[in-house]
């Protein structure tokens, strides 16, 4: 489907979100979705979490032809939540179940009201320029919340990433220069009462890149259930609907932040291009990139000395040595080689032998 067919997609979103807020206002859901699944039959203690669809009322969020991001999280979240509520030992509640303005403060305090075990607020991004493309989350940047939180979307990643296909931007912390704590205020604010949490930024709406895995309401349902999923790993749930156990499953495990993690604020140390060679009307280069704070993303490339440049290309090499094929006949080749946090190092022009 073209999402930006407005009238078509808009036709079939809308339907699908009434639809799913039917079932929820049947179910006694609004002003705030809770919704009590089976006790925990092992008698362990039974988990509690929010979810938050990001923006909502006149907080819009991100904008293209066909879709407003705070009916995409909604209907994600709606997902989420119905998904999760098919496992054993957990409780279920949203900040939001229509299109109500929220504070940041005010999605905290939803999960502080119901003494959450963990918030999720989910969300769908939006890059100026739009280069950009894949799944990312954002966690607390100190104590035990990093650690739990760094755990927890690690398998929520694993579902968007290596189930999913989507490109993994990773896990991130940012922290505010100003006043010394994290910047994102839903992450701000659960952090003071106690809750670990993340933001599940789960692509990037305005990149063709990603378009194939939201350009659909199923899909937009799809990414709610694979969120759920890995939150149930996360809590090694079980679920005898769904014929799945994850109480054994190994997890990520991080030390708990005794200091604030800083969000890598330099480029990658290394940028270099250490042979490139035409072949068959290709370019075969071998590329040096290192970044000794974080993992480096992407690269592009320029045929006429930094004056053009291609469309971001995946690094797809867990080391610093990538051998990439670029297509074309140039006679000089430059790369810019991206680490997570969308900084770039560019290298010397090559010639191309």
């Amino acid at each position: 489907m073209n999402i930006h067919n407005r009238k078509t997609y808009g036709s079939l979103f809308g339907r699908l979100l009434a639809g799913m807020m039917t079932v929820t206002a049947l179910s006694g859901l609004f002003p705030l979705c809770t919704s009590a699944a089976p006790g925990n039959v092992t008698g362990e203690k039974n988990i509690v979490v929010v979810i938050d669809p990001g923006h909502g009322g006149s907080n819009i969020g991100g904008q293209i032809p066909g879709i407003d991001e705070k009916n995409a999280t909604l209907i994600t979240a709606l997902a989420m939540k119905e998904e999760l509520e098919k496992y054993e030992g957990i409780t279920v509640y949203m900040t939001r179940s229509g299109d109500a303005d929220l504070s940041l403060e005010e999605r905290a305090n939803v999960a502080g009201a119901v003494g959450a075990d963990f918030l999720f607020s989910l969300h769908y991004n939006k890059a100026v320029p739009n280069r950009l493309y894949g799944a990312e989350v954002w966690i607390p940047s100190l104590g035990e919340n990093y650690a739990r939180s760094y755990a927890c979307g690690d398998m929520v990643l694993n579902e968007l990433c290596d189930t999913y296909g989507l490109y993994r931007r990773g896990i991130k912390t940012k922290v505010s220069a100003v006043s010394g704590v994290d910047y994102y205020g839903v992450i701000k604010h659960a952090s003071a009462l106690g809750i670990p949490s993340m933001i599940i930024e789960h692509c990037h709406i305005d990149n063709e890149m990603d378009l194939p895995f939201f350009n659909s309401p199923e899909k937009l349902v799809q990414l709610g259930r694979l969120d759920a999923t890995g939150v149930a790993k996360y809590f090694g749930l079980k679920s005898t609907s769904l014929g799945v156990d994850y109480s054994g499953i190994q997890k990520t495990t991080v030390a708990p932040a005794m200091a604030r993690v800083i969000q890598d604020m330099t480029p990658p140390e290394t940028a270099a291009i250490s042979s490139a060679s035409k072949n068959n009307g290709q370019i075969t280069a071998v590329l040096q990139g290192m970044d000794s704070q974080s993992s480096i993303l992407y690269y592009d490339y320029s045929l006429d000395g930094g004056l053009t440049w291609s469309a971001l290309q995946k690094w797809n090499s867990v080391g610093t040595e990538n051998t990439v094929t670029i297509p074309g006949n140039g006679d000089s080749l430059t790369v810019r080689i991206y680490n997570q946090y969308d900084l770039a190092t560019q290298s010397a022009v090559v010639p191309v032998l």
